[in-house]
């Protein structure tokens, strides 16, 4: 699974062409079967860290709540891949071997590992009964489980597949079984992946002139297909990238499940991570600290202001189409603390998907 590279930054072709960083901060993945999504470089750890400090807060286990969002994101992205074809078999081992199921997970191996999500294999497949899927150099537990359910029901026609996941010499296994009776779809309100919206910002990028990569996203990140991992050569930590629609059906989940007050937790476990990571990886003096900040965020796909003004001790933002409002805000917030030293508070005016405007300054003592 070698990647060519351009010849003049060093960027994999295949993700220049398909990866498009745009002016308002965020990257619109275009994979080969012509299925578009927003996406993000995250750091490894980070998502599944977030919603960890999150189940800790709430006093309460979340993670059968984001595999069920990811389960119907995963139904949703992997529908026309090859694997669809063996949905049109009969459900039993006779029409449906073993080697055919190893053979669609062997397809998408590559799009798996190019995403820094590991390589997958599978163990064991039996028609219209069960199957046990590999992850070596897994990452991110959750989205990995969800999204292979999601997967094994839509190839099965089935839902509510029984499961249970572990790790094993530090390999990520799934084993699926049909349901013992039958399951209620949910609500279709529930079942829905968000429009993706390419925009247009104020940002601009120095790129790639063969390739058109910024050059600072093709100095970062290292692909090593081989082992599905994806390295950042500033940070040297491990790198993957995930779909912001697979972000916005877990947090509408977690709204669903448990109301719109788990945003606040939220906001407060995303804004103790950021601050660590700004803390750990950067200079936080000087006069360009906002504008390298900002910018270090929309490489990674999260967006870029629209609008950003600081004025007295606060910051008003106004931006579109951020991975998500308050993740993005709390990450805004994190680097006020680290450049201030004040603990910030936030006001929203406006907390839409697709355009939000907050305002963060010193917590009132």
């Amino acid at each position: 699974m070698a990647l060519k590279k351009c010849r003049q930054c060093g960027f994999p072709i295949r993700f220049g062409r398909f990866f498009d960083w745009r002016s308002d901060g965020t990257i619109i993945g275009t994979d080969r079967l012509q299925m578009r999504s927003q996406i993000t470089f995250l750091e490894n750890g980070e998502m599944e860290g977030l919603f960890e400090d999150l189940s800790i807060v709430l006093g309460m286990p979340i993670d059968h709540i984001l595999i069920e969002a990811e389960k119907n994101v995963g139904t949703e992205f992997y529908a026309d891949t090859p694997l669809r074809f063996l949905k049109y078999a009969p459900k039993n081992r006779y029409f449906r071997p073993a080697i055919a199921a190893k053979m669609g997970v062997r397809a998408v191996r590559a799009d798996v590992a190019g995403l820094g999500s590991g390589i997958i294999s599978a163990d064991f497949y039996r028609g219209g009964t069960s199957m046990v899927m590999r992850f070596r150099n897994p990452v991110f537990t959750a989205r990995s489980v969800g999204n292979t359910l999601g997967i094994y029901e839509s190839i099965e026609g089935i839902r509510g597949t029984e499961y249970e996941y572990g790790m094993e010499d530090g390999e990520l296994l799934v084993w699926m079984r049909h349901p013992s009776s039958p399951q209620e779809p949910l609500s279709e309100t529930r079942l829905f992946l968000e429009e993706v919206r390419p925009g247009e910002g104020p940002l601009s990028y120095e790129r790639c002139a063969a390739c058109n990569t910024p050059l600072a996203a093709s100095r970062a990140f290292d692909f090593n297909v081989k082992e599905g991992i994806i390295t950042n050569r500033n940070t040297g930590k491990r790198e993957l990238v995930g779909a912001v629609q697979s972000v916005s059906a877990m947090l509408r989940e977690l709204e669903a499940e448990l109301s719109e007050d788990v945003l606040v937790p939220l906001f407060g476990c995303q804004k103790e991570i950021a601050r660590a990571q700004i803390e750990a990886e950067m200079d936080t003096g000087g006069d360009d600290f906002w504008e390298r900040c900002l910018v270090g965020f929309a490489l990674r796909g999260l967006g870029y202001p629209d609008s950003f003004e600081q004025e007295g001790g606060s910051i008003t933002v106004s931006i579109r189409n951020a991975y998500n409002p308050t993740l993005y805000a709390a990450r805004v917030a994190a680097a006020y603390e680290c450049s201030t030293g004040l603990i910030a508070d936030i006001e929203w005016t406006s907390r839409d998907r697709y355009d939000a405007s907050f305002t963060i300054s010193k917590q009132a003592t």
